[in-house]
């Protein structure tokens, strides 16, 4: 037995997806790719946002990554040259600094 064919057999077995080898590819009349797929009809869009997040949950997502910078930032930086260590030094400040905001405005009330 080839050694496609005992592939062909064993996908055939399991019930998970699999995408087509390119011998089956090259076997289909009229393969379908991403180049030659049909358009999708019209009743069909993208999902979208229909509002804008709220300002809660931007501050939120700025403030994790924000800390994610400040906490590698902590770790260690390793610069190759010493005018490069200001510039580091000067994004490490201000890091703490916007961590301090952002907490500060995720703590006011009615803040929309």
């Amino acid at each position: 037995m080839r050694r496609t064919q005992t592939w062909h057999i064993l996908l055939l077995m399991d019930d998970r997806y699999h995408p087509k080898t390119m011998d089956e590819l090259m076997e289909d009349p009229t393969p379908t790719t991403i180049l030659n797929e049909a358009a999708p009809p019209e009743n069909v869009a993208t999902l979208v946002r229909p509002t804008q997040r709220s300002l809660h949950a931007v501050l939120c997502e700025a403030l994790t990554n924000t800390q994610a910078l400040l906490a590698r930032l902590e770790a260690g930086v390793t610069v190759p040259r010493q005018e490069q260590r200001e510039i580091v030094r000067t994004l490490y400040v201000a890091t703490r600094h916007q961590v301090k905001a952002l907490t500060s405005c995720l703590e006011l009330e009615g803040l929309e």
